[in-house]
């Protein structure tokens, strides 16, 4: 029986990595996320032991390489068959665990920390698929925890302006990014760098880059 992923999104996603019908675990860190940490804007010599956080970090293909980079890194996910697969990929035999990588089982819309001052905040594909109820919150979590000049790097895939209502019957009318939702969400906290279109794999998506001012 399938879960409703409206009542239990928890569940829903133990589901799907229980089932393996996870296309988005590729195992690859995205190509955009090293040319950020190549671009100089921030120096990965100059925040070796700040925080990142890695928001729907799956099986922590993304929290690794921050990890690699110097960061201490703390992953939040739903689904904890996710999480313990990502940490039997950095322990088992020939491999070590990044000391300063932590993957945690969290709602990323009510995280279990405050005010940690994380220079970096990455989102590859988990802020479209929240319900729009918990998209406010998880949007405070991302600039309460955010430091001043700190980014936020997100990977997102667009709704079509056409679509119809936003209600959680209409799932997939609701489930992307409408245009005008980072600057809705983010904006009042947050400037928005860089919005750049993506190839459209599965469908239109995007990738925006933000910084809290200071």
């Amino acid at each position: 029986m399938t879960t409703d992923p409206l009542s239990d999104p928890r569940s829903t996603w133990e589901e799907r990595y229980s089932a393996g019908s996870t296309p988005w675990d590729t195992r690859i860190t995205p190509p955009e996320v090293k040319a950020f940490w190549a671009s100089g804007r921030l120096k990965p010599e100059k925040v070796a032991g700040r925080f990142a956080l890695d928001m729907g970090c799956g099986t922590g293909t993304n929290s690794a390489y921050l990890a690699s980079l110097g960061l201490r890194v703390l992953g939040f996910d739903l689904s904890f068959v996710a999480l313990e697969r990502g940490m039997a990929r950095r322990t088992g035999p020939g491999t070590s665990r990044p000391a300063a990588l932590h993957l945690i089982q969290s709602s990323v819309a009510r995280l279990p920390i405050q005010n940690l001052g994380a220079v970096y905040v990455l989102d590859v594909g988990c802020l479209h698929s929240l319900l729009p109820q918990a998209r406010f919150g998880y949007a405070q979590e991302v600039f309460g925890n955010l430091a001043p000049g700190g980014y936020y790097q997100l990977y997102a895939f667009d709704r079509d302006d056409n679509d119809r209502e936003d209600t959680p019957e209409n799932i997939d009318e609701w489930r992307w990014l409408a245009a005008h939702e980072v600057e809705q969400l983010f904006g009042s906290h947050l400037e928005i760098l860089e919005i750049r279109q993506a190839d459209p794999a599965p469908r239109p998506c995007r990738w925006y880059l933000l910084r809290k001012s200071g």
